[in-house]
């Protein structure tokens, strides 16, 4: 199966990550365009501009059997896609924002269509559309793909100073400030906690100044997220506030919980107690490793395209996928 992942933006380079995923994990084929670029410097297949317009048109019309999009569909110059859309040959993949600012418009429009939908891993994201597949691991980081050998390892806990990053895009409902008045708090108790508020700059920045720290705040509101995530590969001790929807699926994850000012001063005192830091460090990669690995993730993913175009015969029963995946994937 040949499959077109179009997006607007590559959004932390999830695109082309679930595109080299395929490309390298499965037997199928897949291309990316993306249609702007960002401050972020994430690799492309292809960045639409005027000059590859008509390549990005011919892989829609000529290649193309399978549809991925992120956030939206949308047309250009030559290309109407309610002439080639329907109901077992596309998907849209929501992410937290872009959905939770507009979820009942977008749910009316998937009940509507009948279009399916891909989105995150928490209920915020998740509790807004009632037709969704609920595709847990869909997390791709920089690490996903590396050899365990190769996954750099952050800079010890030393038991005096501990450096907290907050790496996402910072968005007001995440509670940066109640983040930044509990550890303000701490340094006025005497305890040596030191901040590195990551936001606008490259992903490889990003992670060169992760691995100078121990510990990752993600959010009072939606889980780990990718920024989290690629912490833990790091053997970061990671603070989010996780819903029961998460931990339904992963009641052994290893993030200190929080959803208070008050909960993130407890969570980050205890990480001065001996040997705390070290054991959540350890359990961070292990599970990053075992949740979040490429080969793991495409796998999934693409069984979620397997039911989005074959849903009528698996409700009738008596069918095994097209392909079953992992280390030795063949064809049933």
């Amino acid at each position: 199966m040949n499959i077109l992942i179009i997006s607007d933006y590559n959004i932390a380079g999830q695109p082309t990550a679930l595109m080299r995923a395929i490309n390298k994990h499965t037997p199928h084929s897949a291309r990316c365009i993306i249609t702007n670029d960002d401050q972020f410097q994430y690799d492309y297949d292809i960045l639409m501009t005027q000059a590859n317009m008509q390549e990005a048109t011919d892989l829609v019309h000529n290649w193309a059997e399978f549809y991925h999009f992120g956030s939206f569909i949308f047309n250009w110059p030559n290309v109407d896609f309610n002439k080639i859309l329907g109901t077992r040959n596309c998907c849209i993949k929501y992410y937290g924002t872009f959905l939770r600012q507009d979820g009942a418009r977008i749910r009316d429009y998937h009940r509507k269509t009948g279009i399916a939908a891909i989105t995150g891993n928490d209920f915020t994201i998740t509790g807004l559309l009632d037709g969704s597949y609920y595709h847990i691991n869909s997390y791709f980081t920089a690490y996903s793909d590396l050899p365990r050998k190769e996954i750099p390892f952050c800079r010890p806990f030393d038991g005096e100073v501990l450096k907290i990053c907050a790496g996402s895009a910072g968005n007001p409902i995440k509670r940066y400030d109640l983040f930044v008045e509990a550890v303000n708090e701490l340094n006025k108790e005497g305890f040596d906690v030191e901040l590195d508020l990551i936001s606008g700059v490259s992903n490889k920045e990003a992670l060169e100044r992760k691995l100078d720290c121990q510990a990752t705040f993600t959010s009072l509101h939606g889980g780990w997220g990718i920024s989290g995530v690629e912490s833990m590969f790091m053997g970061h001790a990671v603070l989010a506030c996780l819903d029961p929807f998460v931990l339904s699926m992963f009641p052994d994850q290893p993030a200190l919980l929080v959803n208070s000012k008050e909960m993130i001063k407890e969570r980050i005192k205890a990480l001065f107690y001996p040997g705390v830091w070290t054991g959540i460090s350890k359990r961070s990669r292990s599970f990053a490793l075992m949740n979040f690995r490429s080969r793991d993730i495409v796998a999934r993913y693409m069984y979620i395209l397997d039911l989005i175009k074959n849903r009528d015969k698996y409700l009738i029963g008596y069918t095994l996928p097209e392909v079953v995946y992992g280390p030795n994937y063949g064809a049933v």
